[in-house]
């Protein structure tokens, strides 16, 4: 290729990087430039990105007509912490024992796991409804957190595919000294999954978090509501408000990209070296 040529396909390459930047950056700087406007400003047209002047009133009206709004973001940030934990904790174990033990059926009952995949939700909502109902669980959040203690099938297959990449010579190693399947577990395994075990408990923390359909089937009171239930009422209640209903899915971001910007290089990491193996 001669040079005229490498310049042409670099060129289209930051073309297209621009192009797809835009399409992921332009809603947030939008999302940005509403929430610091009054809401007259947004109504202009043709419509400005730049808010002049700045305001932060949107974000009084939304306490104001959201009274309850730091108790739900209270109630979602332990309902979050809960399943990331919960999931850490039951699916690592399982996905352990998929990847090191030598059960012949592992392979089939894997299998059967993965297929829980393909089923939708809304298959089992009836179902689990009746379930918490007789149980007495409806309008707590146990059917948010308990379910997260007993595995899922997607982070038992990411923790599996990076458990097979870490050598068995550890395992054997472990047992000449002494140690069983607990010991390999909790003093080789988990701390060389310190990546990946991260990586499931920001997916598991963002999944709980901007979870609308799970809290507003199941909890009925509104001190229990979770913040994007609450923002969900208030936009069919304050739906001219566009400022104050950009102020809260900027509050409703806040978690995510705090915990995304901490903890980037772990997963990266975890989600490059899952699957490299097995």
């Amino acid at each position: 290729m001669n040079t005229v040529g490498r310049r042409t396909t670099t060129w289209l390459q930051y073309i297209l990087l621009l192009a797809g930047l835009a399409v992921f950056v332009g809603p947030l700087l939008w999302l940005f430039s509403t929430m610091l406007k009054t809401q007259g400003q947004t109504m202009e047209f043709p419509p400005e990105w730049i808010p002049r002047p700045f305001t932060f009133e949107a974000f009084t009206r939304l306490f104001s007509s959201m009274p309850l709004a730091p108790r739900w973001l209270m109630n979602s940030l332990m309902i979050a912490l809960s399943v990331s934990l919960g999931t850490v904790l039951s699916s690592s174990l399982v996905a352990f024992g998929f990847a090191r033990t030598a059960a012949r059926s592992r392979h089939f009952w894997f299998i059967i796991l993965m297929a829980t995949m393909m089923i939708p939700y809304q298959i089992t909502l009836i179902p689990l409804y009746l379930l918490y109902k007789n149980i007495g669980w409806y309008d707590t959040w146990l059917p948010l957190i308990v379910p997260s203690f007993l595995g899922g099938a997607f982070f038992v297959f990411l923790f599996r595919q990076f458990f097979m990449t870490i050598p068995k010579e550890l395992d054997e190693a472990t047992n000449i000294d002494g140690g069983n399947m607990w010991t390999v577990y909790s003093r080789v395994i988990l701390p060389l999954s310190v990546p990946v075990l991260l990586t499931g408990a920001i997916f598991s923390f963002v999944f709980s978090w901007a979870d609308f359909f799970s809290p507003f089937i199941f909890l009925q009171t509104p001190e229990k509501y979770t913040f994007i239930v609450g923002l969900q009422l208030l936009i069919g209640t304050q739906s001219q408000d566009i400022p104050a209903l950009a102020a809260g899915s900027f509050i409703s971001l806040l978690p995510i990209a705090a915990i995304y910007f901490f903890a980037q290089r772990f997963f990266t990491e975890g989600v490059v070296l899952t699957g490299t193996k097995g």
